[in-house]
């Protein structure tokens, strides 16, 4: 798929703009992170300068060359300084036109849908989802189970989108550090990708409680190792449920009831082994549902709010993307 600049990096972000109301907080912007953990590479992005409060900042950053070979990755983690929301990495196919350490705003969020153009100077292709920290803290944990990695494939770099949410009352410095654990390519070693059920055609009504579902029909059988949900902060539950074809029999994969804004940063996920992994089977039907508790006087869609399961599935072969839904499509490789 090729992206349109509106939906570069699908899921997350209304951008802030910068006021001139006065210099960055340095205090704040002070960014000292650890050192990088034995056998992982950091890959350091560029400042996002005087995010005002308030703002909702969003860019793209180019950050690891084209490799001249196929690399696997293990796990991804970092650090990003105070009020950071992300810091998310992503293959890219480039066209020679990227320049390493370019910085550009992208719409969108913390899973891109597509790929796409910044104002004419990037137009490589945005690709398969690679991880990254979600919050300030790099918690140690390892995404993946053992045996299976992300397949970063020959020709491809590495992309960073960073997601920087200033919600103080001073103007901030964004900054992140992504740090990657590469390793040659097994053959006994199974591919993973991220597996969406996303929705971006939804509406919170301003001052109310708003429910919403959606629906897709699965096109082929997929083996899921993990499911969670994603919202932000003002949701109130979410369950992501599997109803099975033939039988109309419902089976809940994970139930958030009651949600916190904390679960945005911490997703809160239900696992499978690699040798039990759970099925979804082509001709079901996989369903989110959401519901929102919206005590501002704004109508608020995507992505101000989202709605989406969330998991992490294995892709065919050595594709780095796995299939999943966007508006109740069924996407053989989305992400």
């Amino acid at each position: 798929m090729r992206t349109s600049p509106v939906l570069l990096a699908a899921i997350l972000s209304l951008t802030g703009c910068g006021s001139g109301q006065g210099p960055a907080d340095t205090s704040i912007a002070a960014f000292d992170p650890p050192p990088a953990k034995e056998g992982y590479v950091r890959l350091k992005t560029q400042t996002v300068p005087d995010v005002q409060p308030g703002g909702d900042i969003i860019v793209c950053q180019y950050v690891m060359a084209p490799f001249d070979h196929d690399v696997d990755i293990l796990n991804v983690g970092g650090y990003q300084s105070k009020y950071g929301h992300h810091a998310v990495a992503f293959s890219y196919t480039p066209t020679g036109n990227e320049v390493l350490g370019e910085t550009f705003p992208c719409m969108g969020s913390e899973f891109n849908v597509n790929s796409g153009t910044s104002g004419g100077q990037a137009s490589g292709s945005l690709g398969a989802f690679l991880g990254g920290p979600a919050g300030a803290t790099d918690r140690g944990n390892k995404l993946l189970p053992d045996g299976v990695a992300f397949r970063l494939k020959k020709g491809d770099g590495i992309m960073a989108n960073i997601h920087v949410l200033n919600t103080g009352d001073t103007p901030v410095d964004g900054n992140a550090v992504i740090d990657v654990q590469f390793a040659d390519p097994d053959p006994s070693r199974l591919i993973a990708g991220v597996f969406l059920n996303l929705d971006m055609g939804f509406s919170v009504a301003p001052d109310a409680k708003t429910e919403t579902s959606t629906e897709c029909v699965a096109g082929s059988d997929v083996k899921i190792l993990m499911q969670g949900n994603h919202m932000h902060d003002f949701g109130v539950s979410a369950t992501t449920e599997v109803v099975h074809a033939g039988t109309g029999a419902v089976e809940v994969l994970h139930d958030d009831p009651q949600w916190s804004s904390d679960m945005q940063f911490n997703f809160v996920l239900t696992r499978w082994g690699v040798d039990d992994a759970y099925v979804l089977h082509a001709g079901d039907t996989l369903r989110t549902r959401c519901a929102w508790n919206n005590s501002t006087a704004d109508t608020m869609t995507f992505p101000r709010e989202m709605c989406i399961g969330l998991g992490f599935a294995l892709t065919s072969g050595d594709s780095p993307k796995a299939p999943g839904c966007l508006n109740g499509k069924w996407i053989p490789e989305f992400l």
